[in-house]
């Protein structure tokens, strides 16, 4: 039988095997072959301590060829811009041209006779006030003949005289006492700003066309005044306002024009720009003509000559220097171009007011003219 030992050195054996056999099993070494023969391993770099991560860079972008088309996202189509409508030029002159002025209602209110103020051969001057037709409060005076009337009227106008030394009647004296001696009523405005009467805007000589358009009704109403259109009188600026009531008014029946400013007020603005020394005022003058010829074609009586309907003469001294009897000149020859009935009288070596002889002659002329137009004849009178 077997011995104890012998079970010992088996268990032993078997134990061996097994141990073999997982070995082989574990390294795919068979049992019996050669080892594999160790190669020397790889130099060794140092480790670095913390191991950085890199930054993730932005991919570049992708190229046409190496991915899809991307559609581009679409823009906001811009909104329409709205065409700007072109705004009017301010017209510099709007209220202030023949026509405008023609356009308005003149005669609103009445005349007012008031206190005595002097008397002379034949007739007694009053102070009136009457209103404008821009609303101002206006002086004058008033010629009246003795008598019972009625009597024809004329309306005279002064030049210009500083306001500092203005009195009522000064320029126009001379021919009212002549006229209203002869049985003519005769009504003499201040203009604005003149004799106690309200001041007011006057561009281009504008307001004073006003003062005086206005008091052509006035009159007419008056209980002494005979009935029809007037007559109307003027010297230097008054016979440029004269002019001006010529291209406006319908009821001027005869005028006299003695010495007057130019009628283009372009030559007018290069007259007064020389005589002022460069400074023609900004209240009566805006702007110069060189800025807009046309809107002083459109304020300037000579322009609108066409529209007169009355007869008109005129007196010029040929010395005058204040204005040249040119001014006198081309209104007589734009009237006749027009084919209207005009008179030109030149005094030869005449001064701006005529004196002496010249001066008899010029109011004479005168009133022969105004006669033939105005006077209406009674059964007394040849």
């Amino acid at each position: 039988m077997f011995s104890d030992r012998w079970f010992a050195s088996a268990r032993y054996l078997l134990l061996l095997l097994l141990s073999l056999a997982m070995l082989v099993a574990c390294t795919g070494q068979p049992v019996g072959s050669a080892p594999p023969v160790a190669t020397a391993p790889p130099a060794r770099t140092a480790t670095p301590v913390a191991t950085v991560t890199p930054v993730a860079t932005a991919a570049p972008a992708p190229t046409a060829t190496s991915m899809a088309t991307v559609t581009p996202m679409a823009t906001a189509t811009p909104a329409p811009t709205a065409t700007p409508v072109p705004t009017a030029t301010p017209d510099p002159v709007a209220g202030l041209t023949i026509p405008a002025l023609r356009a308005l209602r003149y005669g609103a209110g009445e005349l007012v006779i008031g206190e005595r103020y002097a008397s002379g051969p034949g007739y007694t001057t009053y102070r009136i006030t009457y209103p404008s037709v821009d609303g101002l409060r206006l002086t004058g005076l008033l010629h009246l003949p003795d008598g019972t009337g009625p009597f024809p009227v004329l309306i005279a106008n002064r030049g210009y005289i500083a306001p500092e030394r203005y009195q009522p009647g000064m320029d126009s004296r001379v021919f009212s006492d002549y006229a209203a001696q002869r049985g003519y009523l005769v009504v003499a405005p201040d203009y604005r700003g003149y004799g106690g009467g309200d001041a007011g805007p006057n561009a281009f000589y504008t307001g004073y066309y006003l003062d005086v358009l206005s008091l052509i009704p006035l009159v007419q109403r008056l209980p002494m005044a005979r009935e029809g259109k007037v007559g109307m009188w003027g010297h230097s600026r008054g016979a440029s306002i004269t002019v001006a009531a010529l291209t406006i008014s319908d009821q001027l029946a005869a005028a006299v024009v003695y010495a007057p400013a130019p009628a283009d007020l372009a030559v007018d603005y290069a007259r007064r720009f020389q005589q002022s020394g460069g400074d023609p005022g900004t209240e009566t003058w805006p702007f110069p003509p060189e800025r807009d010829p046309d809107a002083y074609a459109r304020v300037s009586p000579l322009t609108y000559l066409g529209a007169t309907q009355a007869p008109v003469m005129l007196h010029h001294g040929t010395a005058d220097t204040t204005v040249a009897s040119s001014a006198s000149i081309a209104i007589a020859e734009t009237l006749r171009a027009a084919g209207k009935d005009v008179t030109l009288h030149l005094y030869e070596a005449g001064p701006h007011t005529l004196t002496g002889a010249q001066e008899q002659l010029y109011l004479e002329r005168s009133l022969t003219f105004f006669d033939q137009h105005l006077r209406v004849l009674d059964t007394n009178e040849n």
